[in-house]
């Protein structure tokens, strides 16, 4: 009978193994990641729907410099950049791979290679970005005739597609998804992103261990994702506008067994709400556009 006990025993305390899931990267190894990002935006103006459809594809190298107990100092850069827009006025396809020589893909090919610094603590947040704006040093040398207002408009745009703030984001949707504890299989824990790409929110997250083996360890999620004030402007192509926005997003993360970096993922969002323009010399009257947005994105290495 005691043999039989000690066996319950021990099954019992192998389903209680506890984990520490922070990130445990090697100096002088880089980690590597590639996003495909495939947007839905469907809006309504003036009473006609509009559909936007976005893919974007992006890869990125982090490479440890120094490992400083409980956060990681890391030289990033961008390894390629595709983006592919469907848009009411047509197709447009701009990339870092294309051998063309249309204006934004050569842009684009001048961000690639370009490293900054930054530093991302064992539960994956960043706490500090430098040196980011390297990226976009340089990029119009080859475009002389572009005006000094079209240099800055396209700056603008890349900046709240690239700029610190939301690449940060971006990121920690990404990669902070660890606790602050060891966990068991089956154990949830929360914890928040600020979201800042073109609009403020928040995005509140509940994650699980499902899995844990030598193979891999399997983290899922559940997030609610809101504007931060829904009250505030935002300047979009010198436009005054505001969102009011709310989603949910499903999240799946494979990690490395050694270094807890993930190696797949899955994200599916949907959100919806409406933005608001508001009255101007540029829009008498201003506007409200009902929207929704659904995102489809895969990670791989």
């Amino acid at each position: 009978m005691k043999y039989i006990l000690a066996a319950i025993i021990l099954i019992f305390s192998a389903n209680e193994k506890k984990a520490d899931l922070g990130l445990n990267l090697k100096t002088g190894e880089t980690y590597s990641q590639i996003y495909i990002s495939n947007t839905t935006i469907t809006q309504t103006i003036y009473g006609m729907e509009q559909v936007i459809k976005m893919d974007i594809t992006g890869g990125m190298d982090f490479h440890v410099n120094e490992n400083l107990g409980e956060s990681y100092l890391m030289s990033a850069s961008y390894s390629s950049l595709i983006m592919k827009m469907n848009t009411p006025m047509g197709e447009m396809l701009f990339s870092s791979e294309s051998e063309g020589v249309d204006v934004f893909s050569t842009l684009i090919k001048t961000m690639i290679g370009k490293e900054f610094t930054l530093e991302m603590s064992r539960d994956g947040t960043i706490s500090r970005i430098e040196n980011l704006d390297n990226i976009f040093k340089g990029m119009f040398e080859s475009f002389p005739q572009l005006s000094e207002p079209q240099k800055q408009q396209i700056l603008t745009q890349l900046r709240q597609a690239y700029g610190e703030k939301s690449f940060k984001g971006n990121i920690e949707m990404i990669t902070a998804i660890f606790p602050n504890k060891e966990v068991k299989v089956g154990e949830k824990w929360e914890n928040s992103v600020k979201l800042e790409s073109g609009m403020s929110g928040f995005m509140n997250n509940t994650f699980t261990l499902v899995d844990l083996n030598s193979d891999a360890i399997i983290i899922e999620g559940t997030s609610q994702i809101s504007t931060e004030d829904k009250d505030a402007y935002v300047d979009v192509n010198g436009m005054p506008t505001r969102y009011n926005l709310t989603g949910k997003m499903q999240s799946s993360y494979k990690l490395d067994p050694e270094s807890n970096w993930v190696v797949e993922g899955k994200i599916e969002q949907e959100i919806s709400g409406d933005a608001q323009i508001k009255d101007s010399p540029n829009l008498p009257g201003g506007i409200t556009i009902p929207m929704v947005i659904k995102n489809d994105m895969t990670i791989g290495q």
